[in-house]
């Protein structure tokens, strides 16, 4: 029997969506907040929840994001109800996780529908495979809201991180300033010890030098990197065919062959619109497993708002 938590300070419509998912063959689970909506899905490990978008000390839309922020959770389908029905509440709804939005003036079979869809696309998403389930946790209101507040100090970063990029876009720069400007930017954002921006149209390498390192690293570096940038543009580019611009007012590379080679190298595409690749973001350091969880986190949200600050700096040169 299929479990799902209903969450909503209502008692009449809890009455109501139990009802209805009751005869339908649904084990419910009722929460009067979002606080206990979430401690239930942890606590039960449900099938789908139904969540009213405006409750007491957490919202419906709130729910929905920490219970979808968890990768134990993120598959269970959520079903948000609400009187509130205007296309930006639908988008927010969307941007949360939602995976159904229904106002409160639903008919029975409406909801039963609703609930039926996102499991039967669930159990087409598994291919057949079993519906394995985390064992279930016991969260307090304290770890919930300790959760929520995560969320929040990460998307607060987030959005920090993406809009200080962007604003280049808007400066009165010139190509390479913006590059130049693009590459303090990242510094600030991830520690490296090389950080390049190849641009395939250009056949130009700009390369930061934020610490002391090796000419044979540098050399490395700019090998994987026209490598990486020919997979992803599908034009053969070697590093001698780049022009090679080289950020080091500080004197940091080391023309010594005994110092430390390149140990951790990433790189990512920068796609414009359509996929277009516009440049080629890498990273290098001499320290192993440099670039860690959050660093990729951090590159991942750079990446799109990066390649627009460059197609738009491209494309101001041009005129």
């Amino acid at each position: 029997m299929p479990t799902v938590v209903i969450a909503d300070d209502s008692p009449t419509l809890r009455r109501i969506v139990t009802s209805v998912l009751s005869k339908e063959g649904y084990e419910v689970v009722v929460a009067e907040d979002g606080v206990e909506a979430v401690q239930a899905v942890f606590r039960t490990m449900p099938d789908a929840c139904v969540f009213d978008v405006q409750m007491p000390r957490v919202s419906g839309y709130v729910a929905a994001r920490v219970v979808k922020d968890d990768w134990q959770t993120a598959d269970i389908p959520i079903i948000l109800l609400t009187s509130l029905d205007a296309a930006s509440d639908r988008y927010w709804g969307k941007q949360v996780g939602a995976d159904r939005y229904l106002s409160k003036d639903f008919e029975a079979p409406e909801l039963a529908e609703a609930v039926a869809e996102v499991l039967a696309e669930k159990a087409k998403a598994r291919g057949g495979a079993p519906n394995l389930k985390a064992d279930p946790t016991e969260l307090s209101a304290d770890d919930v809201l300790q959760r929520v507040c995560d969320i929040l100090d990460r998307k607060l970063f987030e959005t920090s991180v993406q809009a200080e990029v962007i604003q280049l876009a808007g400066d009165a720069l010139s190509f390479e300033a913006t590059i130049e400007e693009l590459l303090k930017q990242l510094q600030r954002f991830v520690d490296y010890d090389l950080c390049g921006v190849l641009i395939p149209e250009e056949r130009v390498a700009y390369v930061g030098v934020a610490h002391e390192t090796a000419v044979s690293h540098y050399d490395e570096f700019l090998d994987s990197a026209a490598a990486n940038l020919a997979e992803a543009t599908g034009i053969p580019l070697p590093a001698e065919m780049l022009d090679a611009r080289v950020a080091d007012p500080d004197g940091l590379l080391d023309e010594d062959d005994d110092s430390t080679p390149m140990a951790t190298y990433l790189s990512m595409p920068l796609r414009g619109r359509g996929g277009k690749v516009v440049g080629l973001l890498a990273l290098s350091s001499a320290t192993k497993n440099a670039f860690g969880e959050a660093a990729l986190s951090t590159l991942k949200l750079i990446a799109t708002p990066a390649a627009v600050v460059i197609a738009s700096a491209r494309s101001s040169q041009l005129v």
